[in-house]
């Protein structure tokens, strides 16, 4: 699979797989944080969610780890917000985050959820990893394959052109 195949995957599997109401994928790119996709609801926008979690990505990032969140604190379970924020780490390297989470209404994640998200994450930071050098190394070829095909029609010309002065003289 492509890298964009496997980001529209992993938020589908983490969709199916802990219920969310809300799930965001956010890749660490030179220039900062990349939305790679999301789900959410019809009225809301990837870039208001990741502003408001981004001190939580911040946190992701300096521990590594899964973190389980349930606010706002004094609230009644019901009306809390249940959220998990999960990076992705393959090797050394913090490739993203992956957040996913839930309404009270609907449910309340565990450890069991987190746990669950922390595998997704780190077999999705593999994956996206693979695909990545993957696609690096096909467009490698290809970009050596079109050098090649125009060297080859160089030799060609150059060929075409002693053949007519072999031809004259």
């Amino acid at each position: 699979r492509s890298a964009a195949e496997l980001q529209e995957f992993l938020i589908e599997e983490a969709t199916e797989l802990s219920g969310a109401d809300r799930v965001l994928l956010v890749l660490e790119t030179a220039t900062g944080p990349h939305i790679a996709g999301s789900q959410l609801p019809p009225a809301e926008k990837a870039e208001d969610l990741l502003t408001a979690i981004t001190p939580w990505f911040d946190d992701a990032r300096r521990t590594r780890a899964v973190a389980l969140r349930h606010g706002p604190d004094g609230a009644d379970a019901i009306d809390q917000r249940s959220c998990l924020v999960a990076p992705l780490v393959a090797g050394h390297e913090l490739r993203g985050f992956l957040y996913a989470d839930l309404e009270g209404l609907y449910g309340r994640f565990g450890d069991t959820d987190r746990d669950l998200l922390a595998m997704l994450a780190a077999q999705a930071a593999v994956a996206l990893a693979n695909a990545r050098v993957t696609e690096g190394l096909e467009a490698r070829v290809a970009e050596r394959t079109a050098q090649l095909e125009q060297h080859a029609g160089e030799l060609a010309l150059i060929n075409s052109i002693q053949q007519g002065l072999a031809a004259r003289l």
